[in-house]
């Protein structure tokens, strides 16, 4: 591998998150710009655990695991939204942005 190969590499982990964290973050934006839909939250909190997988060292395991642990059977679903804001600014603190679009 080249030098510069090994610099532009480096480069792209600088965000702090890696690509299923990134994907994570996508997928939340995605349902949070679709009005946070009651009825597909289930489905993009499994797409998300699914994307995080098993880890632990992902900077976003805590605020996602807020997220999915926030139910609206004992809340309401201000509360779940603001737990998906908070998800998305932990993305954000780590560098990603939202897709333009």
């Amino acid at each position: 591998m080249t030098p510069a190969a090994v610099l532009t590499l480096a480069a792209c982990g600088a965000g702090g998150l890696d690509r299923p964290s990134a994907e994570a973050c996508d997928a939340l934006s995605a349902w949070a710009a679709a009005g946070s839909p009651a009825d597909r939250r289930d489905e993009v909190t499994a797409r998300i655990d699914d994307l995080l997988g098993g880890s632990t060292a992902s900077p976003l395991v805590d605020p996602f695991e807020r997220f999915r642990d926030t139910r609206e059977s004992d809340l309401d679903h201000a509360a779940v939204v603001e737990a998906g804001a908070n998800f998305l600014r932990a993305c954000g603190d780590r560098g990603w942005e939202p897709a333009e679009g």
